[in-house]
Formats: C-alpha cells, structure tokens, sequence
C-alpha cells in the first residue's frame, strides 16, 4: 500500500474453514474503506493533465465536480462477490476514492475534460486564454 493509500476502517474479516458460510449477500461483512487515489499531474503551457487511478470504480459511480475552485473526484467501489463464494481473505470488498485538488485560478475549471479508461480516470484542465503564454511581436520604429 503506498502512502498516499489510507485506510479509515482497518478491521480485517478473515473466515477461517471451521466458521460457516454467509447465507445471504447481505449477511457477509462488507469492509468500508476510503481510499485517497494516487495521482499524476503534468502541467504544460496549454493547462494541466491529472491521471487518477481509480481501480473498481465504474464511470456510473464517479462524481467529479468543481466548487471555488476546488476539484473533487468520488468514486465508489464495489467488488461483489457471487452468492455461492466465500472468500477465504479479502483486503477489499467495497470502498470508495476521494481526492481534492485547488486549482489555479490560471486554469479554466469549466472546460474539464474527462476520460475513464481500464481503471484511470484522465482529467485534462485547460489553462485560460489569458494565462496562455504569448508572442508579442515587436514591430520597427
């Protein structure tokens, strides 16, 4: 687990072969985590790119929004498992992502681009047309 992984439920269901099987999906214990998602950044002259790993997590299930400049991505996650298999260990089963970022004032937060794809969420943030670097053509006296 890298640093950037948290774990705020650290309780660890472990089945041992002499306990019973649930019956029922709603009878296996679900462990809640909330993960904050590692992240890539590359800022270029045109805006910033972010590459959020957000593994288990469905585009029905990500919630992206911006609020004064503050960039916040959900997601949850669900791994279920099949009514007739019971895991032996599992670390997780369901859980969710969420990381925030502030944004420069430099770039336009109201043309996000979003992409998931196999797991990452590419989020491409144009920088303004008046933070845009220039040319400024000097003409002869």
């Amino acid at each position: 687990m890298t640093k950037e992984m948290k774990k705020t439920d650290t309780n660890v269901s472990k089945v041992s072969k002499d306990q019973a099987p649930a019956n029922t999906a709603s009878e296996k214990k679900t462990q809640v985590q909330t993960m904050s998602p590692a992240t890539d950044i590359h800022e270029t002259k045109d805006g910033a790119t972010l590459y959020i790993d957000l593994p288990g997590v469905n585009r029905e299930a990500l919630d992206i929004d911006v609020d004064q400049n503050v960039l916040t991505v959900k997601g949850d996650i669900n791994l279920a498992t099949p009514d007739d298999l019971t895991p032996t260990y599992m670390d997780v089963r369901a859980g969710a992502f969420k990381r925030q970022f502030t944004l420069s004032a430099e770039l336009d937060s109201s043309k996000v681009d979003a992409q998931l794809k196999d797991g990452v969420l590419k989020l491409v943030i144009p920088r303004s047309e008046k933070h845009k670097p220039r040319k400024i053509e000097v003409k002869a006296a």
